[in-house]
């Protein structure tokens, strides 16, 4: 990709959401889709934050703004968990030329996964209507799929490796969702 653009306006958030749907659907490469630096890491990062606002203002404001804060404060430090110690793991296994190369889609993936997601889980809770989740378990399978595959050949490595690296991304998302929710007390209904 030529040219950098690390804002997070609306029209530059869109295109990367475009872009990452299109090597999602087999339609662009990974290679040359992404500005692979380090602000294009906080820009995802800092993108997956405004994801999590727009699909969370409807379960805010159905059951108070500490739900909003929680999943915030779980994203936020999930993300940035996940990237400081894939650094790391990349680093110790020789691939910190690669770091970029991986993170940036990743991120992204994530963010298509969590914006898409997010939609399905308040289309779920505004209609009451749980067949809606079969969408969910389709969302997910496509997008560890191509987690996985960003992992197999942006890191050259085998799919094993790959598949550890999204193991450990559930493990540290779900595991502070556990804590910080067991922590904070949420009203339900």
């Amino acid at each position: 990709m030529t040219g950098t653009d690390d804002s997070l306006s609306a029209a530059r958030l869109t295109d990367l959401v475009k872009r990452t749907l299109m090597v999602m659907f087999g339609r662009r490469p990974v290679s040359g889709t992404y500005t692979l630096d380090a602000p294009a890491v906080w820009q995802a990062i800092w993108a997956s934050m405004i994801f999590t606002v727009i699909v969370m203002i409807y379960p805010a404001i159905t059951n108070g703004l500490m739900v909003l804060f929680t999943r915030l404060t779980v994203q936020l430090l999930a993300v940035v968990v996940t990237v400081l110690i894939f650094i790391r793991i990349l680093n110790n296994s020789g691939l910190s030329n690669r770091i970029f190369a991986y993170l940036v889609p990743f991120l992204w993936v994530g963010n298509v996964h969590r914006l898409f997601g997010g939609a399905v889980e308040n289309v779920i809770i505004i209609t009451e209507d749980l067949t809606y989740s079969i969408l969910l378990f389709g969302l997910f399978f496509w997008t560890v799929y191509w987690l996985w595959r960003i992992g197999r050949d942006q890191l050259g490595r085998d799919g094993w490796y790959a598949t550890g690296l999204i193991f450990l991304s559930i493990v540290i998302d779900t595991g502070l969702q556990v804590f910080l929710m067991s922590r904070v007390q949420i009203p339900v209904g």
